[in-house]
């Protein structure tokens, strides 16, 4: 009997359509999952931004216990050596100096030359440029590299290494005083320190008593993004060890204002003469929303963008981009800059009035 062979069935392959049709379902699986996934990512980097910042709030508390008041925003050493032609801005100490000790930077503070300016000069470059993990936000990246060799050479005409900083004090809704004090009379001086209405300014020393408004309504700390500046004040902004806007900002408006509908660029309110962006006198963050705020009681807190606040009004005779109601009074010259006492029409909106220490504002714990 024969038995012939059974024929084999041939196999049948993917046609380019199907093909097609099963990647493009995959793409749109992917496309359905990403956002979910950075979502997860960004709730990831802000835990450990609130976490950085409650650390510093601990370091804040320590520094209280041992110090008796909060740390200062900015202080000028006595007997600096200042090298000549060497502008004075560069002695001050910033608000980090301070803290170091305090967040287990022991080693780095006792390394740092307190007898010389506090940045362009050649003992600081190696503490100047030591990554610090706590002062980098994980969704403002490019902070994490801005320890790179500078190419704008400093005053002495060498290149000069920097660390950076994601976060910075809250001295109040305006600057003052400002860091170009030298020369002034003890009646200037005074007259602008009556009016530093937060915790951590210029030459502050605020005890615990001084604030009135309670400590878990009176922000200290808040976030300030380095990465979306434009590339010029990248170069000039965010510096850790810099006792003036890099480490002390106003609450003169909404976190993020300069990048949602802000009006541009304005002059900076209190340093006239020198220009700077809204991005650099607001606070800001690359969280979606808002950004994270420490407060005087250690707890932080997420603000939002649509926090009530004063607005820039591009069109105020007196300043230009300050909001309508705010005006200087008494003003005076000192070192080619208009400086004065400030005053404000009406109640303050509750960002402003969360960074005044005794203000005295009543404020609902659902208004923010």
């Amino acid at each position: 009997m024969n038995l012939s062979t059974p024929r084999r069935g041939r196999t049948r392959g993917f046609t380019l359509i199907e093909l097609l049709v099963v990647i493009a379902i995959i793409a749109v699986l992917i496309s359905l999952l990403l956002p979910a996934v950075q979502s997860a990512r960004e709730a990831a980097r802000r835990i450990q931004c609130v976490n950085n910042l409650k650390q510093l709030g601990l370091a804040t508390h320590n520094y209280l216990d041992a110090n008796q008041t909060f740390p200062s925003g900015g202080m000028v050493p006595t007997g600096t050596n200042v090298s000549p032609g060497m502008s004075q801005y560069y002695t001050y100490w910033g608000l980090f100096h301070g803290l170091m000790p305090f967040y287990e930077q022991g080693n780095l503070a006792n390394s740092f030359n307190y007898s010389q300016p506090s940045y362009f000069h050649a003992t600081q470059d190696t503490v100047n440029a030591a990554h610090q993990g706590i002062l980098v936000c994980p969704s403002d990246p490019e902070v994490g590299d801005g320890n790179g060799i500078y190419t704008s050479p400093g005053p002495g005409g060498w290149s000069y290494k920097m660390c950076l900083t994601s976060y910075r004090g809250i001295c109040g809704p305006w600057y003052s005083p400002v860091r170009n004090m030298i020369g002034a009379t003890s009646a200037q001086y005074q007259q602008l320190a009556s009016n530093a209405l937060g915790v951590i300014y210029h030459g502050s020393a605020v005890p615990m008593a001084g604030v009135t408004d309670g400590t878990s309504n009176t922000m200290i700390i808040s976030e300030y993004v380095y990465s979306r500046l434009n590339q010029q004040d990248k170069n000039c902004w965010h510096w850790w060890c810099a006792g003036n806007t890099d480490t002390i900002g106003t609450a003169m408006y909404a976190p993020n204002i300069a990048f949602n509908g802000g009006v541009g660029t304005s002059g900076d309110p209190v340093l006239y003469g020198n220009a700077a962006s809204l991005a650099v006198i607001s606070q800001s963050s690359n969280h979606p929303g808002g950004a994270n705020h420490l407060f005087a009681d250690g707890s932080v807190k997420f603000l939002k963008n649509t926090i009530q606040s004063w607005k820039p009004d591009p069109s105020n005779p007196q300043v230009p981009g300050w909001p309508a109601g705010v005006s200087v009074i008494n003003s005076f010259t000192l070192n080619n800059s208009t400086l004065g006492t400030y005053q404000f029409v009406g109640n303050m909106p509750v960002y402003q009035a969360l960074s005044t220490r005794n203000g005295g504002e009543v404020i609902s714990a659902d208004s923010y």
